[in-house]
């Protein structure tokens, strides 16, 4: 059985990623259900029973803060941090979401290299036909051109395919979030 320090303890220790400010927030709510419990004629025990599972309770909560985080920032980082804190809540995220996560995010990954490669190889036939002069100069600067404007096209593309992956992640998260929480609307 779980007394009131120990679940408290233990909800804090595992909110440790959060910011002090939320998970001061956070931790005093169930510190009131605690005391309203104890008003109640309750035990700590029963309280901490009618909360459930402090590892649980803290990944609703990381799952709702981390979709948070992604969706103010804009950036991929917190939103992979967020796809994460979803697969952590179940098995059918861990099998079904996970995968196709990772895959698309890395053939973006793959495709942004490309275009780099791209542009990079438009800058080494100009080099190239300095040094080692497999093309004369025009030649060169007119592949180079052609290179480089492949790889703006490209990049405006992926651009435009990133930003409706991201978007795509967050509506799931979103979702998920509303699902775990037990409002599906």
């Amino acid at each position: 059985m779980m007394t009131k320090q120990s679940y408290m303890n233990e909800l804090d220790r595992l909110l440790r990623n959060v910011s002090e400010e939320q998970r001061k927030e956070w931790l005093y709510d169930y510190y009131l259900h605690f005391e309203q419990a104890a008003q109640n004629g309750r035990s700590e025990e029963e309280a901490a029973l009618e909360l459930g599972d402090p590892r649980q309770i803290a990944g609703e909560l990381l799952l709702g803060y981390r979709v948070e985080q992604a969706e103010s920032s804009k950036n991929y980082r917190g939103l992979s941090r967020a796809v994460f804190a979803t697969v952590s809540l179940g098995l059918f995220n861990l099998i079904f979401i996970i995968g196709p996560y990772v895959a698309l995010a890395a053939v973006l990954l793959s495709l942004w290299a490309v275009a780099a490669a791209i542009a990079v190889a438009g800058l080494a036939t100009i080099v190239d036909s300095f040094w080692v002069e497999t093309f004369t100069k025009p030649q060169a600067l007119s592949l180079a051109l052609i290179c480089w404007a492949l790889s703006i096209l490209l990049a405006i593309g992926l651009k435009f395919l990133t930003s409706k992956f991201y978007a795509m992640t967050l509506k799931y998260l979103k979702f998920n979030t509303r699902v775990v929480r037990g409002n599906s609307k």
